[in-house]
């Protein structure tokens, strides 16, 4: 499996749709933004840019964003966040049934806010470190030599159209993906009830579906968000906040508990 950070294939003119030898689609498109696709209509968006990759199974019961800000990891009810520290003090928390539990590297309890309000508890984190992207797109999809000849089928009938603003569009089975001229691409699934986006201008990457909302970005307003039902995570680079049910709790500028 290709690693994300290799930008293969760079003969390939970008806005070229071609058929990979695992049985996959890939749209190259301007501004060093990838867009694989199985034919099952899982997906996976890279931006080389800016080390961002977006990914999507292809029920849409698992989702991975992947950003110099942290990594968020959605399987079925559960959300997996991995807040990157610039100190080196990484934050983590996961969202499930219970509540919201969250630690960071340096600290040796892990907290857990439910409906009651913040408390320590004993509970376990995801090792994220890991591409998990590339397990996302490919564990339910088929995909493979044997897809070769379906993909090249699906590859055929896709459509692609340059609108008056010169957004440039594609459909390739039933997947639309959008680049405007400033290099912003969306993809979108099952009547935008699943959306992806990324912008290479300024780091931000996006991905709703009906399980999570989560947001990230560079820049001024680097932060990465999670939202799940009435859970949240913020994490602004320096403070770190959880909120479930009404009740919030995280860690400050100085990796101090505060419960708000």
């Amino acid at each position: 499996q290709d690693s994300w950070r290799d930008h293969d294939n760079q003969e390939i003119v970008p806005g070229a749709a071609v058929v990979t030898p695992h049985g996959t689609i890939c749209l190259r498109l301007p501004h060093r933004v990838r867009v694989d696709l199985t034919i099952d209509r899982a997906v996976r968006i890279i931006n080389f840019k800016n080390n961002i990759v977006l990914s999507l199974n292809e029920s849409g019961s698992s989702a991975a964003l992947l950003h110099p800000n942290g990594r968020i990891y959605q399987y079925g009810s559960r959300v997996e966040i991995l807040a990157h520290d610039v100190q080196g003090n990484n934050k983590y928390a996961k969202m499930w049934y219970k509540g919201v539990s969250f630690t960071s590297d340096q600290c040796a309890l892990v907290y857990l806010v439910d409906a009651a309000g913040t408390r320590t508890t004993t509970d376990s984190f995801s090792d994220l470190s890991q591409d998990l992207s590339l397990s996302v797109y490919y564990n339910e999809s088929r995909h493979g030599a044997p897809y070769i000849q379906e993909a090249k089928t699906i590859l055929d009938e896709s459509q692609y159209w340059l609108s008056d603003e010169g957004i440039e569009n594609w459909i390739i089975n039933n997947v639309r993906v959008s680049q405007t001229p400033d290099g912003l691409v969306r993809v979108a699934r099952n009547s935008n009830k699943y959306l992806m986006r990324t912008s290479p201008t300024n780091g931000t990457a996006s991905l709703t579906t009906p399980f999570l909302h989560c947001t990230a970005s560079l820049g001024q307003t680097s932060h990465l968000f999670v939202r799940r039902g009435e859970r949240r995570m913020h994490f602004d680079c320096t403070s770190f906040i959880v909120r479930n049910a009404g009740h919030s709790a995280g860690f400050d500028e100085k990796n101090q508990l505060k419960v708000y």
